[in-house]
C-alpha cells in the first residue's frame, strides 16, 4: 500500500501515485490502519490499458511501522507521517501539516470472496462495487493486510489497472539502516482554495500552497484519489503532449499522459495551469473534469460548429 500523497517531484508539479485500497463506510478505516502500519517488502508490477496505450513498470516498496521506502527506476522516496522526501534530493523533502482521511463514498459495497493464495502466501478476495457494478478486485494478504494484487475496472467492466506483488516478503530489513536527517518544507493548508470544493463524486481534502504561488488540493472517494494543482499563469504543454495524447472531454481538448500507476490530465484555463494526478478510473475522470475549470478554447470542431451555426 501506498499513502496517498506518495509524490514524484518534477519539473512542472509533483505527482501522487496510488495504489488504491478497500473501501466500505464501515470498514475502511480498520483496513487503513491496519495496512499502513504492516511490515512488508518487496517488488510489484503495474499496468495501466486505455484507448489501446499500455504502461507498465515496476515499483519497489518497503514498508516499516507507518513509513515505506519506494523506488521507481533511479528514483527514491520516503513516505509516512506527513512526509514525503525524495532521498539525494534536499530540494524534494515536504511536511504536510494535516492528514486528513477521506470520507467514503456510500456507493461502495464490499464482498468477502473465498481464501486463495498468492506467491504462496494465504490471501482473501475482496470485491467492491459501486452501485452494482464491479469497481475493484484485490487480494489481501492474510497476516500483514498488505495489497497483493489489485483489478481496477472502467465505468463499462473493462480491466483499466492491474498492480501484483512479484515479490513479497514480510519484513522490511533496509528501513532499519535509515536515518531521515533533512530538513523539511512545511506545506501549510490554506484558508481559501482556488479551486472547487467538489468535483464530480469527490471532494476535497485539503488544499497547500503548491509550487509558483499555486495551490495543491487533495480529493478522495475513500476509494479513488488524485491531487489537482493549479498554477498562475499559462504554461507551453507542448512537450508533455509529446509523450501524451489529446484527450477531448465535453468538446474541450487536455493533454493526456498515461502512466503504469497513475494519469496526468493538463490544460490551460484563462489565467491558469491545471494539472490532474491520479488513479481514478476513466468515466471517475471525466465527471471530474467537467466541474473544474475548463480550458482556454473549446477543441477545433467545437470552434468551427460555433462560428457557422452559432
Amino acid at each position: 500500500m501506498m499513502p496517498r500523497r506518495l509524490a514524484i517531484l518534477g519539473s512542472l508539479v509533483a505527482a501522487t501515485i496510488i495504489i488504491a485500497t478497500p473501501a466500505v463506510a464501515d470498514e475502511l478505516g480498520d483496513y487503513l490502519e491496519e495496512a499502513d502500519q504492516a511490515t512488508y517488502s518487496g517488488r510489484r508490477v503495474v499496468r495501466t490499458t486505455w484507448d489501446g496505450l499500455e504502461r507498465m513498470g515496476f515499483v519497489d516498496v518497503e514498508q516499516l511501522a507507518g513509513m515505506a521506502m519506494v523506488s521507481v527506476g533511479q528514483s527514491y522516496m520516503m513516505v509516512g507521517d506527513g512526509k514525503i522526501h525524495a532521498l539525494g534530493s534536499p530540494n524534494a523533502a515536504l511536511s504536510y501539516v494535516h492528514d486528513s482521511p477521506a470520507p467514503v463514498d456510500h456507493d461502495y459495497r464490499v464482498a468477502m470472496g473465498d481464501t486463495t493464495t498468492h506467491l504462496g502466501r494465504s490471501a482473501a478476495v475482496m470485491e467492491i462495487s459501486e452501485s452494482g457494478v464491479l469497481r475493484m478486485r484485490m487480494l489481501v494478504d492474510t497476516d500483514t493486510s498488505a495489497p497483493l494484487e489489485t483489478e481496477v475496472f472502467d465505468g463499462e467492466g473493462n480491466l483499466f489497472r492491474y498492480s501484483t506483488m512479484v515479490e513479497f516478503s514480510p519484513s522490511a530489513p533496509a528501513m532499519d539502516d535509515y536515518e531521515d536527517e533533512g530538513e523539511y518544507q512545511m506545506m501549510v493548508p490554506l484558508d481559501e482554495a482556488l479551486v472547487p470544493a467538489v468535483a464530480g463524486r469527490y471532494g476535497m481534502i485539503d488544499v497547500y500552497g503548491g509550487p509558483a504561488d499555486g495551490q495543491q488540493a487533495f480529493y478522495g472517494d475513500g476509494l479513488f484519489t488524485f491531487s489537482l494543482f493549479a498554477i498562475d499563469g499559462r504554461t507551453d504543454l507542448d512537450e508533455v503532449a509529446a509523450n501524451g495524447r489529446i484527450w477531448t472531454v465535453s468538446g474541450f481538448d487536455y493533454v493526456r499522459v498515461v502512466a503504469p500507476a497513475e494519469v496526468w490530465v493538463l490544460w490551460n484555463a484563462p489565467g491558469s495551469t491545471y494539472a490532474l494526478v491520479g488513479d481514478l478510473p476513466p468515466d471517475h475522470l471525466e465527471e471530474v473534469l467537467i466541474d473544474l475549470p475548463r480550458p482556454g478554447q473549446p477543441n477545433w470542431f467545437s470552434r468551427v460548429w460555433a462560428r457557422l451555426f452559432g
